[in-house]
């Protein structure tokens, strides 16, 4: 005999309420986005009279043209992936080595060690310690200066062991008993089975790369070393086309060389894709990720 769940007509009514909810809160977000993609493909005139909304008015590709043969902006984006590819993978690898021993390590001043980590997600050494350690390093107007600033937050830290210590540690036990070191126990059992936080950790560092402003304002200086979200600053913001070879493009009334609309609009529409690709790859890792381990977290 099937037991069918009903709800009773106040739950009806909450979830109804959710879904009308979440569908002007999509609506709402989504709008942005429609109305940056419409103006990067209308034409000067109808975005100069505020006619474009959602769609195109006037259909042209001269923004992507634009933008897609600037050398400039492709150096921004080679030097971002740069960023955000090695900066993951050194960050989530450092993150494993910080969360292990938090998880399953049984040695003196563990706690300390704790606490030290703790301590770093309250107080910072401060804009200016930083930079000076950076100089003293030699890693001014270098891209090491943007990851190693964000190596290994200690908020990641806490994450990964939470879900570290949802694991059964018998499973180390039994390892160890069979001769495997920690190094082993680490890399063939614990992070096999630990691949939704690692995607969830590794999408928390893709972003922050990809997005980070104030670190490479900060630390780079050499034009051709810039990140994407700098030259996106210049040109949308800054209107500092002459720069990257986009003034000359129009004329404004009193003489000025301006940039047009749909120029700065295309930047961020080409800033924003490939975080649009690669975010619903990994957002069903999410829930599960932070979830599982914050069972015994």
């Amino acid at each position: 005999m099937s037991i069918r769940n009903r709800n009773s007509i106040g739950e009806k009514i909450f979830d109804y309420g959710n879904i009308v909810l979440m569908c002007l809160l999509s609506m709402v977000f989504v709008f942005p986005v429609l109305n940056v993609l419409a103006i990067s493909l209308s034409s000067s005139a109808p975005i100069l009279r505020g006619e474009v909304s959602f769609f195109p008015i006037q259909l042209t590709f001269m923004g992507f043209e634009t933008v897609l043969n600037n050398k400039y902006i492709w150096l921004a984006y080679r030097n971002t992936i740069f960023v955000a590819g090695v900066g993951t993978i050194i960050g989530v690898i450092m993150t494993c080595f910080a969360a292990y021993p938090l998880a399953y390590g049984n040695f003196y001043g563990k706690k300390i060690y704790t606490w030290m980590i703790l301590f770093t997600m309250w107080f910072g050494g401060g804009l200016i310690p930083t930079f000076l350690v950076m100089q003293s390093l030699g890693l001014l107007n270098t891209h090491w200066a943007l990851i190693l600033n964000f190596l290994t937050p200690a908020f990641y830290v806490i994450i990964l062991k939470s879900f570290f210590s949802s694991i059964p540690i018998s499973l180390i036990e039994s390892a160890k008993i069979d001769g495997a070191n920690d190094f082993l126990c680490m890399f063939k059992i614990i992070l096999p089975l630990s691949k939704p936080v690692l995607a969830t950790i590794s999408l928390w560092y893709i972003v922050a790369h990809w997005n980070s402003f104030l670190t490479p304002l900060i630390f780079l200086t050499d034009r051709t070393k810039f990140t994407l979200q700098i030259v996106l600053y210049d040109i949308v913001l800054q209107a500092s086309g002459a720069m990257y070879d986009l003034t000359g493009l129009t004329h404004a009334a009193d003489g000025i060389m301006t940039i047009p609309q749909q120029v700065t609009h295309t930047v961020i529409v080409v800033a924003m894709v490939p975080m649009l690709i690669i975010y619903p790859f990994l957002q069903k890792y999410f829930v599960k990720g932070i979830m599982i381990g914050s069972i015994k977290g």
